[in-house]
């Protein structure tokens, strides 16, 4: 169980890390030269769902285990499951595979918290 917490924690703050980059430096995770708009308005969107549910990812399990924190936990898992088809959709082969992991490591956190 040791594990299965720490692997969520280094899972919880790195999506906490790429938010933050998608919302600072959009560009870096977009692959365009130079960021639009757009890309800036949507990397700050992503930043202010994936920073808090993150950090609430990392933080429940230790302090609430529980049905609580099987919830939360599945909200992560699933937001991960929608980068990882939003990977599979644009063909990005290394979003795809980060949130997979993820996306598992939520979802075995959950159900053993449960």
């Amino acid at each position: 169980m040791n594990a299965l917490l720490a692997a969520n924690a280094v899972a919880a703050v790195a999506s906490v890390a790429f938010a933050l980059v998608g919302g600072v430096r959009p560009a870096a995770l977009s692959e365009s030269g130079t960021p639009s708009a757009g890309e800036r308005f949507y990397g700050w969107m992503y930043a202010t769902r994936a920073v808090p549910l993150g950090v609430a990812a990392l933080v429940a399990p230790i302090g609430w285990p529980g049905p609580a924190s099987s919830l939360l936990l599945s909200a992560a898992a699933a937001a991960q499951a929608g980068d990882a088809a939003i990977g599979i959709a644009t063909r990005k082969w290394t979003m795809i595979a980060g949130a997979s992991l993820l996306t598992v490591i939520h979802a075995a956190t959950a159900a053993a918290t449960a």
